[in-house]
């Protein structure tokens, strides 16, 4: 696009978040920043606005696994925002746990924060969206392998993934690109405290900027997904 972008983020202000924040804010004119802590929101905003000051940065603490926080976060970003070039769903959440002694809301959290949310913030914006805009859902390797501990969160990023390739194949004609990223294991504050060598897991900048990466394209063409692994490997 010849005109600086309007991005929404959600999950925007830790690990891939965060990172796609810093790798857009000084090419947008305005970004709707949002996750569920209103003090790491200020913070993220404050020193996003430093590095980008001709960014406009709006946030919006949001808990994405309350349903009807979500429904007046649409209505609210409907309302704000008359064009939205770039959608993000990054917010994701993964509560560790086999799949038959796990609790029995786990599936169902996880799905609200990892599947509803990105469906209800995609089905809310998309109309804002002109032709050649983007949105990119944030999914994982776990869409497609099983993985022992992550059974019912693999479940929720494969209906993602599943969303995702639904949403393209209706927004294609509209002019709308969308991107499905699956990321392998990336260093986030889940890994924190792990004894590892930087390289064996991705960078959220990594990410990011694959992301970029794929938004960086002419409108005609559309990356569909990105497979993106450390070098050696799953863990």
């Amino acid at each position: 696009m010849d005109q600086r972008p309007t991005l929404l983020l959600t999950g925007a202000t830790k690990g891939i978040g965060r990172a796609i924040a810093d790798r857009f804010a000084p090419h947008c004119a305005r970004m709707a920043l949002i996750a569920r802590t209103a003090a790491d929101l200020q913070s993220a905003q404050q020193e996003l606005q430093a590095i980008a000051p001709e960014c406009r940065i709006d946030i919006f603490p949001c808990d994405l696994a309350d349903t009807e926080a979500v429904q007046h976060l649409c209505q609210t970003l409907k309302s704000g925002y008359e064009t939205i070039d770039i959608l993000i769903n990054n917010a994701g959440t993964y509560l560790p746990g086999t799949l038959l002694e796990e609790p029995n809301d786990a599936l169902e959290h996880m799905m609200a924060v990892n599947l509803y949310a990105p469906y209800h913030l995609s089905r809310a914006v998309w109309p804002q969206m002109p032709r050649g805009s983007h949105i990119f859902n944030i999914a994982s390797v776990a869409s497609r392998e099983g993985y022992i501990g992550k059974g019912s969160y693999g479940i929720t990023k494969a209906a993602l993934l599943s969303f995702h390739h639904s949403l393209r194949h209706k927004l294609k004609d509209k002019g709308i690109r969308a991107t499905a990223i699956l990321p392998g294991p990336t260093w986030s504050d889940s890994w924190a405290g792990a004894d590892l060598p930087a390289d064996r897991l991705l960078q959220a900048s990594e990410v990011a900027e694959a992301i970029w990466s794929a938004w960086q394209l002419p409108p005609n063409a559309v990356i569909e997904e990105i497979t993106i692994r450390p070098q050696l490997g799953d863990l």
